[in-house]
């Protein structure tokens, strides 16, 4: 097992990993290899939260940048499902710009919970936030284990 820091893309963002060495290029993939482009929200923060509000009205939203939907895999490379056969997805941001509910600070990185819902390519739906993804992001499939090593 190593234990490694990590800097992101967000300058402030450091990550810290728990893996093994032959995992390391696996986690370089996830945290820097590109996927499926997707695009992402256009509009600019203040019509970003203007239109989150409008259609989330009372639910915590948080805008993020530099993000990546990701289809969770185990450990033999399969999806994973829930009981409705949806994909397991969560998402992972390099960049927070403006969390409603102050949890995480601009210029962090986050990892959702699982997706209730991933609407238009903007928003990307967990059962106690809504995720604004400015700009244009990455869909990607990666072993659960990997996207649940990196911690704080």
């Amino acid at each position: 097992m190593v234990f490694i820091y990590v800097r992101l893309i967000s300058p402030m963002a450091r990550v810290f990993l728990m893996i093994n060495k032959d995992q390391l290029p696996g986690m370089l993939d996830f945290l820097y290899g590109t996927g499926v482009p997707v695009p992402g929200c256009e509009l600019s923060m203040a019509e970003a939260v203007a239109e989150v509000s409008q259609h989330y009205p009372g639910k915590p939203y948080c805008l993020v940048r530099s993000w990546t939907v990701v289809d969770l895999l185990d450990s033999q490379g399969q999806l994973l499902t829930d009981s409705e056969g949806e994909a397991l997805r969560v998402l992972f941001a390099h960049e927070v710009v403006f969390d409603s509910a102050g949890r995480f600070a601009p210029g962090w990185w986050v990892r959702s919970n699982y997706a209730c819902s991933w609407k238009n390519d903007e928003f990307f739906e967990t059962r106690r936030t809504v995720y604004v993804l400015l700009g244009d992001g990455f869909q990607k499939s990666v072993d659960e284990r990997l996207v649940f090593s990196v911690h704080n």
